[in-house]
């Protein structure tokens, strides 16, 4: 096992599968999970499998913390990875914040917007680095993580114009494990595109609930994509002068197709995960922040807005008080 200690914070997918990745490749892990749910995980070994192969890792190979009290040794570990949904990232860090130390943070959220958060939490003399994921992964069980989509690395990158050193030590540690992760000089581009896709397929999956695949093989779906990502084009030209397509059509015809099949064509969104469990979304990070981001440039979204309405009509307490 190496000296290097990376602190996962969350026991959802994503935090199961970063963890098991990080005890493969010999590093020391800590999982910061909810007090309710340390002893059921002290009692099964973490298993992850799919795409990226398959991997068991006993539980006394990992470090179970509870996530509302980081302990001294989580607070000196060598990056956090954070790994919560995007609502959750200021009740996250604010456990750091209270006992003044905290150190050097990857967020692994959907959306814009967890950084500005994070910033603002934790000032200005700690490392926040930020990612675009482009891997799919389904909870099965308390402990089983199923990988059943990916295109590309795990992208990393200073959005806020951090030093990389920090980052590069845990991307060279990362090497050795199965999760693939890569430094991104072009970041701030890169959440874009995941952007895009994100506000595309997880908000028209969870309403329709199709997969990817069969939202493009649909015509009505296909067509409301298109027209998404018409208005995600046009805010992302005037906001930072970024298109990676010429229009919807395009994006859909030729970018996104590409990507769906046959790489993700069955693979359900997350936000479709989080409504068939009763869980909060993340649309106002993802469509919402199209939503913003057009109206601070002048341009309409109306499509983000009825889809934002939609989400947010299908939570459980969305009823009228």
């Amino acid at each position: 096992m190496s000296d290097y200690h990376v602190a996962v914070f969350g026991g959802g997918s994503v935090g199961l599968s970063l963890a098991t990745s990080f005890a493969t490749a010999g590093a020391r892990v800590s999982l910061l999970v909810r007090q309710s749910s340390i002893e059921s995980l002290r009692q099964t070994p973490i298993e992850v499998t799919g795409l990226l192969g398959d991997y068991v890792v006993p539980p006394d190979q990992i470090t179970l913390c509870d996530a509302a009290a980081p302990t001294e040794d989580v607070l000196n570990s060598d990056m956090l990875i954070l790994t919560t949904k995007a609502y959750d990232v200021e009740t996250a860090l604010k456990s750091f914040a209270a006992v003044g130390a905290c150190p050097p943070v990857l967020l692994l959220q959907n959306g814009m917007g967890s950084e500005d958060i994070a910033r603002r939490i934790l000032g200005p003399d700690i490392p926040i680095y930020s990612s675009a994921m482009m891997i799919g992964m389904e909870r099965l069980g308390p402990a089983h993580v199923a990988v059943t989509a990916q295109s590309s690395p795990i992208f990393c990158g200073p959005l806020l114009g951090d030093d990389t050193g920090s980052i590069l030590k845990l991307l060279q540690v990362a090497e050795a494990g199965f999760v693939p992760m890569a430094l991104d000089d072009a970041i701030r581009d890169t959440i874009l595109f995941k952007l895009l896709f994100n506000s595309c397929m997880n908000p028209s999956g969870a309403i329709t609930r199709k997969s990817y695949g069969q939202l493009l093989e649909t015509s009505h779906s296909r067509d409301l994509i298109i027209g998404l990502a018409d208005e995600t084009l046009a805010a992302f030209a005037a906001a930072y002068d970024y298109r990676p397509a010429e229009n919807g059509k395009h994006y859909v015809d030729d970018v996104l197709s590409p990507i769906i099949f046959p790489r993700a064509v069955g693979h359900h969104s997350s936000m479709f995960q989080d409504l068939a469990s009763g869980r909060k979304t993340e649309i106002d990070f993802l469509n919402g922040a199209i939503c913003r981001l057009s109206q601070s440039v002048g341009l309409s979204a109306v499509r983000h807005e009825s889809i934002v309405q939609l989400i947010n009509a299908c939570k459980p307490d969305s009823r009228l008080a």
